[in-house]
């Protein structure tokens, strides 16, 4: 994910600059994607299987020209017509077949396509390179940002031409199929350019070539799967600065390409020679770097932020937490990729997260205060989902406070429910090896993670993840000899999810030591009675930031455990659950007043005052049943209905 730099943590908390620069300076909305249904459906019926690019590109400015090769497997029974995507502001010059021959070019605004000579079956391969010209200086609505940009360097005074395509902007530089789901096999990139420049790519640089004209030719490849919008080119007047990472016997290559200001590299030395301990600790913790006989490294260009280019991160400003989250992204991002954006959380709430881990592992000791930021920048509004509902719109995919800072905040709290890291890391592990240089969705996560652990996490995912909002404790505590008495009010901050079902941990400060408890909030008001030896002097909840949530804790002399709740724990049950016709509720204290049903949206769907409720009109699904006693108090719980 793009990713503005970070300088001071109070800036971080109120929006993560990343999203700020994904979203583009251009302050576009909508996403127009470049190729309408047809086309695309045109290109579903082939695989692309290889591209090599040749391109010619200087590092002030935007003109490019080349040609790009594609080899595809076709899917479909028949293939008559060969298409890509590709803007109207570049010229094709001719679309050559492997065999030489050159059918006519047509265009239909931003697509270019050929009708073959003899329709192809399934199975069988096309070998098509494009020749083309023009200014990629496009400005268009599918870009976040520009997909092709030149610009100087406000502080170092370098040069510098980059692409940075994500999420529909390749087609602004080069002719392809902008699809998340058809990886690419293999890439070659080779960019001619001034020989004072140095290009950075992706994979391995296999030659640098001498020309003619004081030109040279820099030839990248890489053998690994990749998705079109990882595919970049970075040039400039760099110098190389080298470093490894070791991980057991083997050597994992890091190479950055620096502007060649002498201060650069002095400056961000400190932090790229980071990159391989985040490097080690991350292969510890997730499986071995997926790139690992090619490389890693960044690539210097003029914008605030980073993109995690597979191989080669482009990266404007150099901070830790930058390199972390543009590190982390090789694996969930790179090696895994979101099937859709609406799954971009699997992308960013990861990368998000690895800052965290990052400090963590490398004992920086600022992770907890990363965690702070990232809650109160999720509570700067009260709604709001990590699930991407709207995919048109840039700056939903890239919220910086749902896709970043929530889903983030998703991964830490899933980590707390397992409530075992042994396993936890392992899920991960094996995520990313079951979805190894694929895509995944959040189903399909979801369905691996309850696999691995035995545990159903629906609730969790109504909650947090496709729920809005967060909960907010009122604590009120006494202890009574060896017994101590917390009673908890729950409240939300959206009527979406009227209720957190959550473990909720609890420091406890004791004359004997301080303990950490942990207990389970099940109904929005809650009595726990806890044996505890020692005497309590303190209580704070969520000491270590699991859960996003705001809390008071406060010491009250009148909690014994006698009539705190007054419907205590609400005693009251409802049945059958699932249910399919009707529900009964019961209450053994106080009388219902009424129950209402909403969705996990949060959209009222009924409400009765009988005991007995007919929910057979309703839909299949999950629904929260919230009751109200006479005497005012509420409390909630999940109703499955099945038709």
């Amino acid at each position: 994910m793009l990713m503005l730099s970070v300088f001071t943590l109070h800036v971080k908390a109120q929006q993560h600059q990343c999203a700020i620069a994904k979203q583009g300076s251009s302050k576009r909305s909508l996403l127009a994607k470049a190729a309408t249904i047809g086309q695309q459906q045109l290109m579903s019926q082939y695989d692309v299987t290889f591209h090599h690019l040749k391109l010619n590109v200087e590092r002030n400015s935007t003109i490019i020209s080349g040609s790009v090769r594609t080899i595809a497997k076709v899917t479909a029974s028949g293939l008559d017509t060969f298409g890509v995507e590709l803007h109207r502001q570049l010229i094709v010059d001719s679309m050559v077949l492997g065999n030489g021959s050159k059918p006519t070019v047509n265009r239909d605004n931003d697509f270019a396509f050929m009708i073959l000579p003899n329709s192809l079956t399934t199975g069988q391969a096309i070998d098509v390179t494009i020749y083309y010209h023009g200014d990629a200086a496009v400005k268009a609505s599918a870009a976040i940002g520009q997909g092709f940009s030149t610009g100087v360097s406000g502080r170092w005074g370098n040069e510098a031409t980059w692409s940075l395509s994500q999420p529909y902007s390749a087609y602004e530089w080069w002719p392809c199929k902008q699809s998340l789901q058809d990886k690419i096999d293999s890439v070659f990139v080779d960019v001619t350019t001034s020989n004072e420049n140095k290009v950075g790519s992706q994979g391995l640089l296999k030659a640098v070539v001498s020309l003619p004209n004081n030109k040279v030719r820099y030839e990248w490849k890489s053998f690994y799967p990749i998705d079109y919008y990882l595919i970049s080119v970075a040039v400039a007047k760099y110098v190389e600065y080298k470093t490894y990472a070791r991980i057991g016997g083997d050597s994992i290559f890091i190479q950055d390409y620096i502007y060649d200001n002498p201060q650069t590299l002095i400056t961000f030395k400190p932090v790229l020679d980071q990159t391989a301990k985040m490097l080690e600790a991350f292969s510890e913790h997730f499986g071995m770097y997926p790139f690992a006989t090619e490389k890693y490294g960044h690539a210097m260009a003029p914008f605030s932020g980073g993109m995690e280019h597979q191989t080669m991160t482009s990266i404007g400003v150099i901070d830790f937490g930058i390199v972390a989250h543009e590190l982390g992204h090789q694996w969930f991002g790179d090696h895994v990729t979101c099937k859709t954006w609406k799954d971009i959380w699997l992308n960013e709430g990861f990368a998000t997260y690895t800052e965290y881990l990052a400090a963590e592992w490398l004992k920086l000791g600022t992770q907890a205060q990363e965690m702070t930021d990232n809650h109160s920048r999720i509570m700067q509004a009260p709604g709001g989902s990590v699930w991407v509902a709207d995919t048109t719109s840039v700056s939903r995919i890239f919220d910086s406070r749902l896709s970043y800072a929530k889903g983030g905040a998703f991964v830490h709290i899933l980590r707390f429910e397992v409530n075992n890291d042994s396993l936890f890391f392992a899920f991960l592990r094996q995520y990313q090896q079951q979805f190894a240089y694929a895509t995944a969705n959040t189903v399909e996560f979801k369905t691996l993670l309850e696999q691995m652990t035995g545990k159903d996490f629906t609730q969790v995912f109504n909650q947090w993840f496709y729920g809005e909002g967060y909960p907010t404790f009122d604590v009120k505590w006494n202890q009574v000899n060896d017994t101590l008495y917390l009673k908890s009010k729950q409240t939300t901050s959206s009527v979406a999810t009227p209720l957190f079902v959550t473990p909720v941990e609890l420091l406890v400060k004791r004359s004997i030591g301080d303990t950490i408890i942990r207990v389970n909030q099940q109904q929005n008001d809650q009595l726990f009675k806890i044996p505890l030896k020692g005497a309590a002097t303190f209580v704070q909840l969520d000491p270590n930031n699991w859960i996003i949530n705001q809390a008071t804790v406060l010491k009250d002399i009148n909690i014994n455990g006698t009539n705190e709740l007054g419907l205590a724990q609400i005693n009251f049950r409802y049945y059958p659950n699932p249910a399919s016709s009707t529900i009964t509720i019961e209450s053994v204290s106080q009388p219902i007043q009424s129950a209402q049903i909403t969705d996990i949206t949060g959209k009222q769907i009924l409400t009765s005052i009988n005991s007995v409720i007919d929910i057979a009109s309703l839909q299949q699904g999950i629904y929260i049943l919230t009751i109200k006693t006479v005497d005012g108090r509420t409390s909630a719980g999940k109703l499955l209905i099945k038709n």
